[in-house]
């Protein structure tokens, strides 16, 4: 299939900002789940074992079929991808609002995980293909804060809320309302994007036409190795921004859980602020290769790892490492984003996009399951140990990336393309 991108600034803007609402209420949606986890556990309506379950089921489902959704935004039309997530979600919404029995929300919610495979990978698709191309950094910025909007409605309306299984009704009416919008915006806009050029043959700079297979083309470039420091990174982020209340409570007399709550979200908002203090003056600023500046972010929350292994360290102190773990991985993150735009030009970007969530969402069944299940069996200390071990593992593949993005980098630096 063919596909188009805009030409119009003002146009591909407008479409732009449409996808980023669109992301951040799908996003919502997802973690309505675990917002309302407190209710449903209060209501006992369920157990804290069953609510984790469904979440892990859903990601189990969700994390290997996001590099499916990858490989196929680059072939198809991506709004068509988002339109069977968003439908497809919908249903899954409407049938937990009117059947809360566990066994009904836990096939759901596989459903539910299943018809969302695409939607990641084809809004990166969009971002790095389809809107005017001199866009896509910021666009691929400005997206990394969708997740958390997203994340922070969840918890704001379930806390409003009455009943936990009036989300839903929300989320399916959230979700169908976007579903028609991006048909109509889509029909709307299609006499203003233009066809990509057809059969384009890619040439290195020594004239050799590339005719790589995907795999080679990511373990070449390291993105592979890319991955792996992802995935390791993003056990201990997950379990940093889920788990800090807690271990923040149990380690200090002082921290109540309510302020151990509101330590909490100072820790998911340094994530934030991180992503806005990295572009402004870290990338490119101040680093110009991206593997180069995710390596420097892994050392540096590998460092604050270690800071919370230091014996009799204060909340004050615990409290902003846990904050320079949130805020330098978003700026990493953000750069792995960037990263994934060096494969637009091979036609691979969805598919780069769908595997790194892939290991995010593998990242957090991991991290939901072992960090709970260390801390229980041992202590947090030892789960501080686990944080400091798989940033180290991180910062090993990160440094295994540099050498091979930077021979990557030259072979396609005079690349040329040329039309059959």
């Amino acid at each position: 299939m063919n596909h188009v991108h805009f030409e119009n600034k003002r146009r591909s803007r407008q479409f732009f900002w449409f996808v980023f609402v669109l992301y951040a209420l799908v996003y919502m949606t997802k973690y309505f789940f675990t917002a309302a986890m407190a209710q449903i556990v209060f209501e006992k309506v369920m157990t804290k074992s069953q609510v984790g379950f469904i979440v892990a089921a859903f990601y189990v489902v969700y994390a290997p079929l996001q590099s499916v959704g990858g490989i196929l935004a680059d072939k198809y039309d991506p709004e068509n991808l988002i339109s069977i997530g968003l439908f497809g979600s919908a249903i899954a919404n409407v049938i937990v609002f009117f059947n809360q029995n566990y066994y009904v929300v836990l096939f759901t919610w596989i459903f539910n995980a299943a018809v969302q495979f695409g939607i990641w990978p084809a809004i990166f698709k969009i971002m790095s293909s389809q809107i005017v191309r001199s866009d896509s950094k910021n666009a691929v910025y400005y997206m990394s804060f969708s997740s958390t909007v997203g994340l922070i409605f969840a918890y704001a309306i379930a806390a409003i809320i009455p009943k936990w299984y009036i989300n839903f009704a929300v989320s399916a009416a959230v979700l169908f309302a976007l579903g028609v919008s991006l048909n109509l915006l889509s029909h709307a806009e299609k006499p203003y994007m233009f066809p990509d050029k057809p059969q384009e043959v890619i040439l290195t700079d020594k004239g050799e036409e590339v005719n790589e297979s995907t795999f080679k083309l990511f373990s070449e470039s390291g993105f592979l190795f890319i991955v792996a420091a992802y995935f390791f990174s993003y056990i201990v982020v997950n379990g940093v921004k889920t788990f800090s209340a807690t271990m923040l409570m149990e380690t200090y007399e002082n921290v109540s859980s309510s302020l151990g709550n509101v330590l909490n979200i100072l820790v998911i908002a340094a994530s934030a602020a991180g992503i806005f203090f990295g572009k402004k003056l870290f990338y490119p600023k101040t680093v110009k290769s991206a593997p180069t500046g995710i390596f420097i972010m892994f050392i540096v929350s590998a460092l604050a790892a270690a800071l919370l292994l230091v014996g009799g360290i204060g909340v004050a102190p615990a409290v902003i490492s846990l904050c320079i773990i949130t805020s330098t991985n978003s700026v990493a993150n953000l750069l792995q984003s960037y990263c994934n735009l060096r494969f637009v030009k091979f036609g691979k970007s969805a598919t780069a996009a769908g595997i790194l969530n892939t290991a995010a969402s593998f990242a957090v069944v991991v991290s939901s399951y072992g960090i709970t299940k260390i801390a229980d069996a041992y202590n947090w200390n030892a789960v501080l140990w686990i944080y400091f071990i798989l940033f180290a593992i991180s910062v090993i593949f990160a440094a295994g990336v540099l050498p091979l993005w930077k021979r990557f980098k030259k072979k396609y630096h005079s690349q040329k393309v040329t039309t059959a």
